[in-house]
């Protein structure tokens, strides 16, 4: 099992350390093969939380879960399972998927708990269309615009990269940055 666990704004007990790797840990039993499991504990002295951030990048997909808690022992029982559940659904989504197909059950996921009613499939509703006219623009012009408009992100086409990129807000407070390459 690989099982990275570092803290930011603290140093990781070897206690709390073991407790994470054995809760977080345990998502490996969703999987065939070894997979790599990032988790992040992160203390947030001025709101007084603590947050965990688990991360599973499994062939081009990414597993993600963060949670935040007074406690940093519940944030990692509450992330576990979160991420259990996250899991669970994916392999239903497979497992439906592949029946629909006519083949067998597998996806590289295995079964990690107990079958659960099978739910029927949500759909994502898709509230509102819209087509935009973008101009070249800067990426301090397109952080300037997003709060203009007062969004949590912005889709503009860079001036220096001829590319269509995004900027966004971040929980923090601070923006981000995507673009392909």
């Amino acid at each position: 099992m690989a099982t990275h666990i570092h803290g930011k704004h603290f140093e990781v007990t070897p206690a709390l350390q073991a407790y994470a790797e054995q809760k977080i840990g345990s998502a490996q039993s969703w999987f065939d093969e070894t997979v790599t499991i990032h988790v992040t504990l992160l203390l947030q002295a001025r709101k007084q939380e603590h947050v965990v951030e688990a991360t599973i990048p499994y062939h081009g997909m990414v597993f993600r879960v963060e949670v935040k808690d007074a406690d940093m022992y519940a944030a990692i029982d509450q992330a576990a399972d979160k991420l259990d559940r996250k899991l669970r659904k994916y392999k239903e989504r497979a497992r439906r998927k592949l029946r629909s197909h006519g083949r067998a059950v597998g996806a590289g996921i295995q079964d990690g708990g107990q079958p659960e009613p099978e739910a029927p499939e949500e759909a994502f509703v898709i509230a509102k269309e819209k087509r935009l006219v973008m101009k070249p623009v800067d990426l301090q012009e397109a952080v300037l615009q997003m709060n203009l408009l007062d969004h949590s992100f912005h889709l503009f086409l860079n001036r220096d990269t001829n590319r269509e990129e995004v900027v966004y807000r971040r929980a923090d407070g601070t923006y981000g940055h995507l673009f392909a390459d």
